[in-house]
């Protein structure tokens, strides 16, 4: 490819970029207004069981939303708000399908907007029903890599730029159970969710960027996927944070359902409160996978 045809492409992709984040905001509002026309259904028992029924109010931070199971609803909307087809394929927001229709890409999910290192609107992460929810980002698009992109920054910015030290968890519910604790207890603490995926690098840049502390803390639970997928995130970390601790949250619990239980905030509270180092953790799994690989005992010395 011969530099012209380079600039000319840039040239394309940046004039599309505004466009694609605008259909993502108007998306997201189509999503929270589906929520919150609802009176019953899946979404709503599980924020009134995960005790998350805030997310309801109006003023909430947290624009968490409804994507209706329905082929086209998200489609049409935005087609009738003067988006074309070109545009909503482009975005990751519907898909063609074998017989030429675009539908939509998120169907029966809660969905939380996924923001990039400029904190710019480009996707969004699904949650799927179950009692081991399933997580779903966005497509790759011109706008939006699923490893580049977080969500909860933008909705704790305030915290994160009074002090707030980042937790991370997996679950966007225990991040938002993290966030109410802070403003409950004073404490600055900021919930920030994986949603299922590796830390990466960039993912860790963007949180640093919007930190004012140089510690971070990693939530381990008796989920043993997460808890891999959490210590699997020390190397990256410590390269931008001089503290990468972890607390163990108590009786397998999660943030969420801890929370709920009588003196679940003190008892979170003090959780967060007893950290210890991650690279901990990371060592102890080395240790435990060299004897699995090496089971042989050593042998012992010449008997007297």
């Amino acid at each position: 490819m011969n530099a012209g045809s380079s600039e000319s492409e840039q040239v394309l992709i940046s004039g599309e970029r505004q466009r694609l984040m605008v259909a993502h905001l108007v998306a997201n509002k189509f999503f929270r207004k589906e929520l919150l026309r609802a009176n019953v259904g899946w979404p709503i028992e599980r924020l009134r069981e995960r005790g998350a029924t805030e997310v309801l109010d109006s003023d909430s931070a947290w624009k968490m939303g409804y994507a209706p199971d329905s082929f086209t609803r998200l489609t049409d909307h935005l087609r009738e708000r003067g988006f074309d087809f070109r545009t909503l394929i482009r975005a990751g927001l519907a898909e063609w399908t074998e017989e030429g229709t675009a539908v939509d890409v998120f169907r029966d999910k809660l969905m939380l907007l996924a923001r990039d290192e400029r904190l710019d609107p480009v996707g969004f992460v699904g949650v799927s029903q179950g009692d081991q929810p399933g997580f779903t980002p966005s497509p790759t698009t011109l706008i939006h890599r699923p490893s580049n992109a977080l969500v909860g920054i933008g909705e704790q910015l305030d915290l994160l730029t009074d002090g707030a030290m980042v937790v991370v968890v997996n679950d966007p519910l225990d991040a938002m159970a993290v966030e109410k604790l802070s403003r409950m207890s004073g404490e600055k603490w900021a919930g920030i969710p994986l949603c299922g995926s590796l830390m990466s690098s960039a993912q860790a840049r963007t949180l640093y960027r919007y930190t004012a502390t140089d510690t971070v803390i990693v939530a381990l639970n008796g989920d043993q996927e997460w808890r891999r997928t959490a210590v699997a995130a020390s190397p990256d970390l410590s390269y931008f944070y001089r503290r990468v601790r972890a607390v163990e949250i108590p009786d397998g619990h999660t943030a969420t359902s801890l929370l709920q239980t009588q003196d679940g905030a003190q008892q979170l509270h003090d959780a967060i409160l007893s950290t210890r180092p991650l690279e901990d953790y990371a060592r102890r799994r080395q240790h435990l996978a060299d004897v699995e690989n090496d089971p042989t005992p050593a042998a012992s010395g010449p008997s007297l």
